[in-house]
């Protein structure tokens, strides 16, 4: 008997006072609502700190509530991509606020055109019943006799010209527009880098003496030997070691400069969307929200967006490594050796994507690959023992260092013909090439294309081919680090 009063007594101190119970009611809708909030926060989150989207998803739900949530707002939740969120949020607001007003200043406009279209007609038409003279309005009639086309005398003043129609909404109205012949002249752009003077030393090896130039919107390759002092120059401009003398100066800011080096380096564990969107948040944490998704599939990443950087081979980490430099859509664009780890398909697609940058951002990029920086580079720099020996457009250098060269085949014996070539003054060196073929050399492409049909056509020949010899920047290259050596 004392037992069961014990264990009654028991039992009914267990329960919860009924007051107690409706009290605790808001507290835990509170604490569902808390869990609920920071669930859809994390699924919504383009990123979180010190952890992963499923860690934290784990502390949210299992950890004692609601600590786990609380644990998640003050130390997961990345407080700065909110912010970035919400303020282009409010810009983009403002923007579209600003084009309804523009457009209905432009409805005003147009109305105030038809009104003083109105005045123009009731003004023709009242000078029409004074002076009883054709319609100013109406073109002035063209015929032989004297007075036609003129006004008559109590009309004073050239006709107001028709009026045109008023111009839709959100169109851009000029006081006084210029037709487009007297528009003046773009500006142009100063070089977006120049340096002067710039020396590394490292002991009579390093650079000596750069002064660089790279204009807008251009594809500049550096080539030369190893050791030439491409990846100092690189490093200089890009500010990872300083110059011991000499100037660098940049049209743009600091922050639209991007670096990709020949090997960079990522975590392991990261998967290459969060390594592209770490980038984005220490570059461009106002992006929008499918740069990173973007910027990967530019840089044939897509399908390899959630695999791990540490099964990536060494070309997949350099495509890695060039879209994080474009994440942040810079202006100026640095990359050392970006073909150099890749296969001959990755590498021409690498070649394709610098190549349609041109015009749009700068590319200063370093290759020992002589074809690559011909096929897309418009400027060209040559670096030899530190030393810039040549920079300028591509073509000029070529044209500079090689002479143009032809292989003419001929039906018949080419000795008439070489002897007729020799005698021309354009003609620099005729030698034989072969049976029928001779190999003839000009003081310029222009002089060779008209010299050479003239002469074939002045003996009579009959030609089987004329073909130019290719002029490739390697042999411009050869030509002119031999001829300075």
């Amino acid at each position: 008997m004392p037992n069961r009063l014990l264990a009654g007594e028991l039992a009914n101190s267990g329960k919860l006072p009924s007051g107690l119970l409706f009290a605790l009611v808001p507290l835990l809708v509170l604490v569902v609502a808390l869990d609920v909030y920071c669930l859809i926060d994390l699924a919504r989150a383009k990123s979180v700190r010190n952890a992963p989207k499923i860690v934290w998803a784990i502390v949210i739900l299992f950890v004692s509530a609601p600590i786990g949530a609380l644990i998640y707002l003050f130390v997961g939740r990345d407080r700065d991509a909110d912010t970035a969120r919400r303020e282009a949020g409010a810009r983009r607001q403002e923007a579209g606020t600003g084009r309804q007003e523009a457009g209905t200043g432009h409805q005003e406009i147009g109305a105030g055109h038809e009104e003083t279209g109105v005045g123009h007609r009731e003004t023709g038409a009242g000078h029409h019943e004074a002076a009883a003279a054709p319609d100013p309005m109406e073109p002035p009639r063209r015929s032989g006799s004297p007075g036609a086309g003129r006004l008559p005398p109590g009309q004073r003043g050239a006709p107001p010209a028709p009026h045109p129609d008023p111009p839709p909404p959100g169109s851009v109205l000029l006081r006084n527009p210029r037709p487009p012949q007297e528009l003046p002249p773009a500006r142009e752009h100063p070089p977006i880098v120049t340096t002067s003077g710039l020396t590394k030393d490292y002991g009579g090896t390093g650079l000596f003496d750069v002064d660089l130039r790279v204009p807008h919107g251009s594809v500049y390759g550096l080539v030369g030997p190893n050791g030439a002092g491409k990846t100092t120059l690189l490093s200089l401009l890009s500010t990872i070691r300083r110059p011991d003398r000499g100037t660098i100066s940049m049209d743009i800011g600091r922050n639209q400069v991007a670096v990709c080096p020949d090997v960079p380096e990522f975590d392991r564990w990261l998967t290459a969307a969060e390594v592209v969107d770490l980038a984005r948040s220490l570059v461009a944490p106002g992006a929008a929200g499918d740069a990173v998704a973007a910027t990967l599939d530019t840089a044939g990443l897509a399908d390899s967006a959630g695999r791990r950087v540490g099964g990536f081979s060494r070309g997949m980490v350099q495509r890695l490594g060039l879209a994080c430099a474009l994440v942040g859509a810079p202006e100026l664009l640095i990359l050392d050796e970006p073909t150099s780890a890749l296969d001959p398909a990755g590498r021409a697609e690498m070649l394709s994507l610098v190549a349609a940058m041109r015009g749009h951002r700068t590319v200063i990029f370093s290759s020992h690959i002589l074809a690559d920086v011909q096929r897309i580079a418009n400027q060209v720099g040559i670096l030899r023992d530190g030393r810039l020996l040549y920079q300028g457009p591509t073509r000029d250098l070529i044209d500079t260092y090689l002479e143009p060269s032809w292989l003419v085949r001929i039906a018949g014996d080419p000795a008439p013909v070489a002897a007729a070539m020799t005698g021309q003054p354009w003609a620099t060196k005729v030698e034989s090439a072969g049976a029928e073929t001779m190999r003839v050399d000009a003081t310029s492409v222009e002089a060779g294309e008209r010299g050479i049909p003239a002469v074939l056509a002045a003996c009579g020949a009959r030609q089987v081919s004329c073909e130019p010899r290719a002029a490739d920047l390697e042999s411009a290259f050869l030509a002119l680090t031999g001829a300075s050596s």
